[in-house]
């Protein structure tokens, strides 16, 4: 076995809009005089319906319902002004610059769609680095069935037992093992304390551990503690 590839999240993995979300629809519960505990929240994270159960859960606050349309516009301009300001999280770079120079097809591998998810790669001026991208656009089903990497490993030319998955939340590293692919859980704020279990590789950040050695464990079958062990 030889890794030949490897897929990437976006949200939360890429650009942290998984803290960036919770952090905007804090401020807005506070405005009503209540809290969004990240407890809560995290239950979420990953998900494709976060927003309505967000919403739910401020209107079960309140005891009535809002405009959830001036709800939605409020939150999106406090969430980008919030990650106008954010680069993408430490060691994505590396990770892709390691694995152009070895050879490694990549994948983005999102939920979100591709007026989300590919547009903020050509902001961040990554589009380069991927051969396939892989969105909700092209799938019937989102994470965490394993449609999305399915799709990305197929559209790379690739077995899913030949590449390795980067998620931060669990219903992305479901996804990505329900598919085959190894799979690196680098959680971020919202995530840090979910269990990831289930997981080949846990770290705290992508510079944690380089890519060479990401492959090098995988490939000998080496087992790394998790973050929580070490």
């Amino acid at each position: 076995m030889a890794i030949k590839a490897i897929a990437l999240d976006f949200d939360g993995l890429i650009l942290d809009t998984e803290t960036a979300s919770y952090l905007s629809f804090r401020e807005i519960c506070q405005e009503y005089g209540h809290d969004m505990p990240l407890a809560v929240w995290r239950e979420w994270a990953g998900g494709i319906r976060t927003w309505p159960l967000a919403c739910e859960y401020l209107e079960g606050l309140l005891g009535k319902s809002v405009d959830r349309e001036e709800l939605h516009r409020h939150h999106r301009h406090i969430y980008n002004e919030m990650i106008a300001e954010w680069d993408v999280l430490p060691g994505v770079r590396e990770v892709l610059d390691t694995a152009g120079r070895l050879g490694l097809k990549v994948a983005l591998a999102s939920s979100a769609s591709a007026a989300w998810a590919v547009n903020h790669v050509k902001r961040y001026g990554l589009l380069d680095y991927f051969d396939f991208l892989q969105t909700r656009d092209n799938a019937t089903k989102v994470k965490p069935d394993p449609e999305i990497y399915l799709k990305a490993v197929d559209g790379l030319g690739v077995r899913a037992d030949e590449t390795i998955a980067f998620e931060d939340s669990v219903v992305g590293t479901q996804a990505a093992k329900a598919a085959g692919l190894f799979c690196v859980a680098v959680p971020n704020h919202v995530t840090a304390n979910c269990s990831f279990d289930h997981v080949d590789i846990r770290l705290s950040s992508l510079l944690d551990m380089g890519l060479e050695d990401i492959i090098h464990t995988l490939e000998k079958g080496n087992p790394v503690p998790q973050e929580s062990d070490i």
